[in-house]
């Protein structure tokens, strides 16, 4: 694919708008091309530094996108741009729309047990076209792989959403996206507690102004630690601003 990417701390982010991508998804699903998207963070990015294992499954990905406006905003102190965010769960539920509309058939991994089936519950409310032709919770070991992997190859599903928490889900997916014969997969963190009703999303005005992490501080205090990527974030892009200058 030749879409311009901006490297962000060594992740290449591909410049595009939410009309492009699904323009360029509805053409490798009509070309029968296969095609796995991550969606990007400052966190994601701080993890693929100091992990050159999931540094190596982003590198393995199709389409890298920026997922929140830390992420825009590096772009644009590195002297590059990015067109907009395009934040995983927005990401998501457009396929969630497409697949209503267009009659493809998808399949829901992760979460805890029973949040997929109250998540499609809802989504059905909204979409009643949807089709989804499996699900299964995130709560797995290693060794079930196979069998999940099984059971969504027989179901054989148009659109994938794994949502078992980066870098997991992107992990999972380095090591198991060729085998699973499926034409798009899409690694959705907890995409799917938000449609359940479980958890909150940020409202749109914070979103907007880049303050879904103080949001998600606030509404679930025990991802304080995580949160220390951010400034680690912040400090690395400036470093390599000085040093390109």
């Amino acid at each position: 694919m030749d879409i311009p990417t901006v490297n962000i701390l060594g992740i290449p982010i591909h410049q595009m708008t939410r009309t492009e991508l699904f323009s360029l998804l509805q053409e490798r699903k009509e070309a029968d091309q296969s095609t796995w998207v991550v969606t990007v963070n400052a966190e994601l990015v701080m993890r693929a530094r100091e992990k050159q294992q999931v540094a190596d499954a982003l590198q393995q990905a199709d389409l890298l996108l920026a997922d929140g406006s830390g992420i825009v905003w590096a772009a644009r102190a590195l002297g590059s741009y990015l067109p907009e965010r395009l934040p995983g769960i927005e990401v998501a539920e457009g396929l969630v729309k497409w697949a209503a509309v267009a009659g493809l058939t998808m399949y829901f991994l992760g979460a805890q047990p029973g949040v997929a089936e109250e998540a499609i519950a809802k989504l059905r409310l909204k979409y009643p076209e949807l089709e989804v032709v499996g699900h299964h919770h995130g709560y797995f070991q290693e060794a079930e792989a196979a069998g999940i992997i099984a059971e969504i190859c027989s179901r054989r599903p148009d659109i994938l959403l794994v949502a078992l928490g980066a870098p997991r889900q992107e992990l999972w997916l380095a090591r198991h996206f060729a085998d699973l014969g499926t034409c798009l997969a899409v690694g959705v963190g907890g995409s799917l507690d938000v449609w359940s009703g479980r958890v909150k999303r940020a409202p749109a005005w914070m979103g907007d102004r880049g303050l879904e992490w103080l949001y998600r501080l606030v509404t679930q205090p025990q991802r304080a630690g995580r949160m220390l990527a951010l400034p680690r974030f912040v400090y690395q892009v400036m470093r390599a601003k000085m040093i390109g200058r």
